[in-house]
């Protein structure tokens, strides 16, 4: 006879595949949905005249003039003329690499500080504010040690009505002298309620991770070598070891900021690994909040064509995962899916001023 401890994973693997045919089906729907356009219907963009009242778009430039750390005229001029302006709900998401000055922090969290209850009174959420502990694949290596944050609105309209609060406005200066490069990119959140609705994943000791746990960093390292190569749209084997050795390996949990590009059938690819790897994704505690195809790149050098946010319960549980047959094999889809990768590795603010103390 088995046990109540026994039956429950398999339960809840049960349940986790449920799920994961589920939100299959409805993920499919939605990356169909979204486009950005510019036919200037939601708001008229353009210079006012002398007697006139200053247009949002005046308002927007002259608040944030500091292009490529703001918008650009061209960026606001797309955004205020969206379709979908006052109608499509939105996530965006910032990182943000911070100047070596010993005063970027502070300017940063004061900006954070006037920025957040902006973004409330507008109607939106602050679904989290991080700081980057490490990038996690090639590429963003200036963004180590800086910021993120992670917000949604219930539209557009909404996400400009934050920008243009007397507090963010006033707090831009402050974020301007923090940062020595950002980017901000905005789309619709395509997670389905029942993701969103998961519980969390902690305590840490709810999750699998018995593929790690009593080896050594060398052992790790050369079993997730064996199986990916060192760089690319995985991460190096300097990287690697940075997370095993990180001290909060077993028991901290972690954001990833997950960035793509595609390829010609990206978008394709990246749906087959989702709906082959979601099953042992979510029985590793991989929570996504959000996933969003761009609509808008607002701030940044580097056109993104997808952004995803998703909590982990720690580094262990997700090497874990990655050990696991079946997301081994699912993976292969996700590899060939972009021409560019990005990921940023990020905790939580509260956490990291704990971990500080």
């Amino acid at each position: 006879m088995t046990s109540p401890a026994t039956r429950r994973p398999a339960q809840r693997a049960s349940n986790y595949v449920r799920l994961a045919v589920t939100v299959a089906s409805l993920t499919a729907v939605g990356l169909a949905c979204g486009s950005s356009g510019g036919n200037g219907d939601a708001i008229a963009a353009g210079s006012a005249t002398a007697e006139a009242p200053p247009t949002t778009l005046d308002r927007l430039t002259a608040a944030y003039p500091d292009t490529p750390l703001d918008p650009s005229s061209e960026a606001w001029q797309m955004l205020l003329g969206d379709p979908g302006f006052e109608t499509q709900a939105v996530a965006v998401v910032e990182f943000a690499a911070l100047k070596e000055s010993n005063g970027a922090r502070a300017d940063y969290d004061a900006y954070l500080e006037q920025f957040a209850p902006a973004v409330g009174q507008a109607g939106g959420a602050m679904l989290s504010i991080n700081d980057i502990l490490m990038p996690g694949l090639e590429g963003l290596e200036s963004y180590e040690g800086g910021v993120s944050w992670v917000a949604t609105f219930p539209s557009i309209a909404a996400y400009v009505e934050a920008m243009l609060d007397e507090r963010a406005v006033t707090a831009a200066e402050q974020r301007r002298n923090a940062i020595e490069e950002a980017q901000v990119l905005m789309g619709p959140n395509l997670v389905p309620d029942v993701i969103l609705q998961l519980p969390p994943n902690e305590p840490v000791s709810d999750f699998p991770s018995d593929r790690v746990k009593g080896k050594s960093v060398d052992q790790i390292v050369a079993e997730l070598l064996a199986v990916y190569p060192s760089g690319g749209a995985d991460p190096t084997e300097s990287t690697l070891r940075a997370m095993i050795e990180y001290d909060g390996f077993a028991d901290q949990g972690v954001h990833y900021i997950n960035l793509y590009r595609f390829t010609e059938r990206g978008e394709a690819s990246l749906g087959e690994y989702n709906a082959a790897a979601l099953p042992a994704v979510l029985a590793h505690g991989g929570r996504p909040k959000v996933l969003a195809n761009v609509t808008h790149n607002l701030v940044g050098p580097t056109a993104w064509d997808r952004f995803i946010f998703v909590s982990w319960p720690s580094f262990a549980v997700f090497t874990d995962l990655r050990l696991d047959p079946t997301y081994i094999e699912a993976q292969k889809d996700r590899v060939v899916s972009a021409e560019q990768y990005g990921n940023l590795i990020t905790i939580a603010r509260a956490i990291s001023l704990e971990r500080a103390e």
